[in-house]
């Protein structure tokens, strides 16, 4: 019973306004949180660990439940109303990363995104998942076993998700790799650096450069 009060208490505390006022109390609570990051009114649920460094923006509405830990690094942004989770059952420990979502510095997620996190996911330096209605899925069925397994996703330096794609269970986009609208990765496929992918399931289409994979912000324009 008092473990369900403290957590009650624990997720009631997200709900505050931004400010550092909310940082502080958030720091009491155990968390790791920068004077300088501003964290909208959010859903924590479960015994997740979080980490916000300086200068990030976590906007209204996101959902965080079941996560291991959440490891913001600094001058990131994540927009709106994004839903993270994890199926517990599925965090078997074997890839180091499952339930765990770390976003590195100046990297972007914007609004409205599903983020399977069982299996793990990275966003890497300057990494950005785009647009709206993107879903990360780490976990899936072994058709051969019959079980489901989990293998984290992976963004690199500077690789760039579109709008409404999809990134499966041990997928890895190397630095400056990008996926079209509406693109569908394949289980477990690294997409080569330096190059534009498309489609389902996603084929490369050309190689590309660009001002957008050599900013020193998070966000151009900011």
């Amino acid at each position: 019973m008092l473990n369900r009060v403290r957590d009650l208490v624990r997720s009631a505390c997200w709900l505050l306004p931004p400010g550092r006022f909310k940082n502080r109390v958030l720091v009491l609570l155990g968390h790791d949180i920068a004077p300088s990051a501003r964290i909208g009114i959010c859903l924590v649920l479960g015994g997740t660990a979080v980490r916000v460094g300086a200068g990030s923006v976590v906007g209204h509405g996101n959902t965080f439940r079941g996560l291991r830990s959440l490891d913001i690094g600094a001058d990131v942004l994540i927009g709106q109303f994004n839903w993270f989770s994890t199926a517990p059952s599925l965090r078997d420990g074997r890839h180091g990363l499952d339930g765990v979502v770390r976003v590195e510095d100046h990297a972007v997620m914007t609004s409205r995104h599903y983020v399977d996190a069982s299996g793990g996911l990275l966003l890497g330096p300057f990494a950005s998942i785009a647009g709206v209605r993107c879903t990360v899925l780490t976990h899936t069925v072994d058709l051969e076993t019959g079980k489901q397994t989990t293998a984290p996703a992976t963004l690199a330096e500077h690789a760039f998700l579109s709008t409404n794609c999809l990134l499966m269970a041990g997928c890895r986009l190397e630095p400056r790799a990008v996926l079209a609208a509406g693109s569908v990765t394949a289980i477990g496929q690294t997409y080569r650096a330096n190059t534009l992918f498309g489609g389902v399931p996603a084929k490369p289409i050309r190689e590309i450069d660009g001002a957008y994979f050599h900013r020193t912000r998070a966000w151009i324009g900011r």
